[in-house]
């Protein structure tokens, strides 16, 4: 049996397949690629039996990549949703349907790894922090993304039109504290407001809950924060995949 999950994003997809049991994550495809070139992006030397998927991007590309893996596979695409409960997590949200669907789906990842009080940090295009505790979610708090920040600065400032958005994205593993040019100054205080950001709420639920909680810190941009975090944690890019098949599996065995 081969199985194939994605977590498809705004931009890219990230994807996982599990063959007779084995996991195995790959590296990420940017959608407009695969809309464009076709699933032979994907490599596969197999066609999956069965394809699941959770979405935060455009319904219209969705439904493309859906039609997509239908015509070429004659595989029906399963939509993965966050639930009130399953497997475990009960969703703190008054209105369940209004979770991101990567929120909890990294969460259902972490609580099948971890048996203790959990902080899940996603550092994406949004920036998000969620708590559970007991398998409860005590909710979260979501707040722009460094890159989201950075882009809002060079688009929407007239003083900055002549800063390029790439000159203020970077995978650079360089330190940075104080610009000494428009592009630096915007990367390091958007750097240094995340961290501060995430380290105060870490801080403060510790205090409130009287706990310590473990952190966990997902998403494409937490390798940038991570360095600037007073707490210990663990980094696990594919902690979404993880929920979305810990689901499969737990209701498939129900």
């Amino acid at each position: 049996m081969n199985k194939l999950f994605l977590d498809i994003g705004n931009s890219c997809i990230k994807y996982s397949t599990v063959t007779n049991g084995d996991y195995n994550i790959h590296n990420s495809i940017l959608l407009d690629d695969l809309l464009l070139n076709g699933l032979d992006s994907f490599g596969f030397p197999y066609f999956p039996d069965t394809v699941y998927f959770s979405t935060v991007a455009d319904a219209d590309k969705v439904d493309a990549l859906k039609l997509l893996i239908q015509n070429e596979w004659q595989v029906f695409p399963i939509q993965l949703t966050a639930q009130k409960s399953c497997c475990g997590l009960t969703s703190g949200y008054d209105n369940f349907n209004q979770l991101g669907v990567d929120r909890w789906f990294a969460m259902q990842g972490a609580i099948g790894i971890y048996d203790i009080p959990i902080i899940v940090v996603d550092a994406g295009t949004a920036l998000t922090i969620d708590a559970v505790v007991d398998g409860q979610h005590l909710g979260g708090l979501i707040v722009p993304g460094m890159n989201t920040m950075r882009q809002s600065l060079a688009t929407n400032t007239a003083d900055l039109l002549d800063v390029r958005t790439s000159d203020i994205k970077s995978d650079s593993n360089e330190l940075l504290l104080l610009g000494t040019n428009t592009a630096s100054a915007i990367l390091a205080g958007t750097l240094y407001m995340a961290a501060s950001f995430i380290n105060q709420v870490i801080n403060d639920l510790n205090n409130q809950v009287g706990t310590q909680f473990k952190i966990i810190m997902t998403g494409g941009e937490s390798e940038q924060l991570c360095r600037l975090l007073d707490f210990e944690y663990d980094y696990i890019p594919d902690l979404v995949l993880q929920g979305m098949v810990n689901v499969e599996e737990s209701v498939k065995n129900s």
